[in-house]
């Protein structure tokens, strides 16, 4: 046993068994007890000693450990304090990274919406410039469409109802009206729409004198066109009992070349419906309403100086023809009781001329009648009318013309109308001016082709010369060309002259 406390339990057991066996007698202590006491006392106090030793390297031993656990305690807590640092440095460049973070992601998103919201303004803007794309794609379809009907015809009433139609195909409307000015007056011509409200009728019988319409006055001040969104409002509307639905108004002024015409006015029943944008297109189809007006009115005043022109040339050929002859008949008829006592022969030539002027006469004045209806005119052959104009010239002025004909296949009204004239000033300008004595004239249709020579053996002229104005030779040439035929006048001086007349019928037709 070498541990000393094994030892100690060992004695201290065998003294305990010699203690009982004393104390019952068995045994008996001598006075060996007192130093087996003090052995024990002195094994115990050995035994003490060396448990306290022990203890003490046990404590150093602890001791030891305890400073050796404190310094490896140190150290951990040390390692543990700088990771707690590392982690709070991580946290604090956590922290920092994930504030940068979310800064980023506030401006990536700000960038975004900033991004959607100018794409949104990009779509809206093309969808506007689209929705302006096809509003000018329709107003060009809408000007050609009118351009088209007025080339293709000059009734002015056609031509302004076209034009309200066209319109409501680019703003559409409830009511549209075409004023024309008439001194101081302003007058609807056309309308649409007022119908349905029932007030067509007052509209064909309004003539309202400008100075009342305080709209029109501005108009004709300004000279542009003039939008009212709302009528309720704008002091510038000046209603009428029978249109108190018209809630917008967009009105245009028709002028030409600074002149004022009239004005196109829209009305709608929905408020707020027109902007200043419907104003500058209508006034787009006011300018063509301009020109269509001033064409109608050039038109009218070419008719009127056309049937001027032609009254004076009939009252010019009365009077050079007809008029002359019957004054040469009326002296022949005076003399005729005279010579016929003094010369029956004589007389009974006087009698033959009389006979002869008065044929002339008739032949005349058939011809002018025929003029005067043009329906006479369309329903007799060409050929034939062209002979009895040279029979004409020839009977009133001894020339001698010889006309050939050939063929005569029916020509539209027009193209017959214009060649009569042609050949009857051609044959007029022969007599007046040329100094000839011979003139044939060719005549030929057929298969929708005309060829008309008219040649005289008088003076002729240099083209380069002379006034072609004063020859009617320009009207000439302007008749057949609106036919779709070509003039040509050929000439020289000491020559003669020719006049050759060429038509086809169109392909199309």
């Amino acid at each position: 046993m070498s541990d000393p406390n094994d030892k100690i339990e060992v004695i201290q057991a065998w003294i305990n068994d010699l203690s009982a066996q004393r104390d019952s007698g068995a045994v008996e202590l001598s006075a060996a007890d007192p130093i087996l006491t003090e052995m024990l006392d002195t094994i115990q106090r050995r035994d003490r000693m060396s448990s306290e030793q022990g203890l003490s390297e046990t404590y150093n031993d602890l001791e030891k450990q305890v400073e050796v656990q404190s310094a490896s305690l140190t150290l951990a807590t040390n390692a543990l304090k700088n990771q707690i640092s590392e982690r709070e440095t991580a946290a604090i460049k956590l922290r920092k990274a994930y504030n940068d973070l979310e800064t980023h992601l506030q401006d990536h998103i700000a960038d975004h919406s900033r991004l959607n919201q100018r794409l949104q303004e990009q779509i809206n803007e093309y969808k506007r410039v689209q929705t302006l794309e096809q509003e000018e794609r329709a107003l060009t379809e809408a000007l050609r469409d009118t351009l088209a009907t007025m080339s293709n015809t000059l009734d002015l009433d056609k031509i302004l109802d076209h034009i309200l139609d066209t319109i409501k195909r680019v703003t559409p409307y409830d009511g549209a009206n075409v004023l024309l000015v008439e001194s101081d007056l302003v007058r609807v011509v056309r309308q649409r729409g007022y119908i349905e409200k029932g007030a067509e009728k007052e509209f064909d019988k309004q003539q309202i004198p400008t100075t009342k319409l305080a709209t029109l006055q501005q108009l004709i001040q300004l000279g542009k066109p003039l939008a009212i969104p709302d009528t309720a409002t704008s002091p510038l509307w000046l209603g009428f009992p029978y249109v108190d639905w018209v809630s917008s108004n967009v009105i245009a002024p028709i002028r030409f070349k600074g002149k004022l015409l009239g004005f196109i006015s829209l009305d709608s029943a929905t408020p707020s419906f027109f902007t200043q944008i419907h104003a500058e297109r209508l006034q787009t189809f006011a300018d063509q309403a301009a020109i269509v007006i001033q064409n109608a009115r050039l038109l009218a005043r070419a008719k009127h100086a056309a049937v001027m022109a032609e009254r004076n040339r009939l009252a010019s050929e009365l009077h050079d023809t007809i008029s002359q002859t019957l004054w040469s008949m009326s002296l022949i008829t005076e003399r005729l009781p005279v010579i016929w006592e003094i010369d029956q022969e004589e007389g009974r030539r006087s009698l033959s001329m009389l006979h002869q002027l008065s044929q002339n006469s008739l032949i005349e004045m058939k011809s002018l009648l025929m003029e005067l209806h043009p329906a006479s005119l369309t329903d007799a052959k060409l050929g034939n009318l062209i002979r009895q104009a040279a029979e004409i010239i020839a009977n009133r002025t001894g020339l001698d013309i010889m006309v050939r004909i050939e063929g005569q296949a029916p020509v539209p009204p027009e193209v017959h109308f214009a060649l009569y004239r042609v050949a009857q000033e051609a044959l007029n300008n022969v007599a007046l001016h040329a100094s000839a004595a011979h003139v044939e004239v060719y005549y030929k249709s057929e298969a929708g082709h005309v060829h008309l020579a008219i040649q005289d053996n008088g003076l002729g002229f240099d083209p380069s010369t002379v006034d072609l104005g004063h020859l009617g030779l320009i009207i000439m040439a302007d008749r057949i060309k609106n036919i779709g035929g070509t003039l040509e006048t050929i000439s020289q001086e000491g020559q003669g002259t020719l006049i050759k007349v060429i038509w086809t019928l169109p392909d199309d037709e």
